[in-house]
């Protein structure tokens, strides 16, 4: 079984399951779950979850799968500084920031509104930033099976920002390549043109 089903297999939240953990959080924090301010935090916690944690439930094929004839359109298309929201599997703390997305078509194409639902489902998982990049080019290249396809992420780490070394201002970029972009590095340079603006 690969992580993917894994995943889907594990994709039923349990709201009970979470609500008794966040109630051995408190605990172990010292904090009281039945003082006023908390005696709802578990049940808010839980709900949100479903949110946070909501892609698990989801299959990136899906939203690729609907594509239509790339009619001889062969150049570069980027979608940039898609804003992303998620948690590092490290410390269950939120990284964020954009992500920006470059695709040389092969004889299909797909709604460009769908590589930003695409990044929403990776985003609503535990997650490393290096794997989330890895994970959002592979399932372009597998559905899509494009020339070239190319995904940059900056992102900020509140693990980072607030423990240890307490650094807010250090971001993180990483970068995966298939294709076109892994053979002509001028395709590269173009593409890091594009979104040279939004780069910060």
């Amino acid at each position: 079984m690969n992580q993917e089903e894994i995943r889907n297999n594990n994709c039923k939240e349990d709201r009970e399951v979470i609500k008794k953990g966040v109630d051995c959080l408190l605990n172990g924090i010292g904090e009281d779950p039945l003082r006023e301010g908390l005696i709802r935090t578990p049940e808010r916690v839980a709900r949100a979850c479903e949110e946070w944690y909501g892609g698990y439930c989801k299959d990136p094929k899906d939203v690729l799968n609907r594509t239509f004839p790339s009619k001889g359109y062969n150049d570069m298309v980027v979608i940039r500084n898609i804003r992303f929201y998620s948690n590092c599997e490290h410390h269950i703390t939120p990284f964020f920031g954009f992500t920006h997305i470059a695709v040389i078509a092969g004889d299909r194409i797909v709604g460009l509104d769908k590589y930003i639902k695409l990044v929403d489902i990776f985003a609503r998982r535990l997650q490393t930033q290096e794997v989330m990049t890895t994970e959002i080019c592979e399932a372009i290249v597998d559905v899509l099976k494009p020339k070239g396809a190319m995904v940059i992420i900056e992102g900020k780490h509140l693990c980072v920002a607030s423990r240890e070394t307490k650094n807010d201002s250090a971001e993180f970029v990483t970068t995966h390549r298939y294709g076109l972009f892994e053979e002509d590095i001028s395709l590269e340079s173009r593409f890091l043109q594009y979104i040279n603006k939004t780069l910060r």
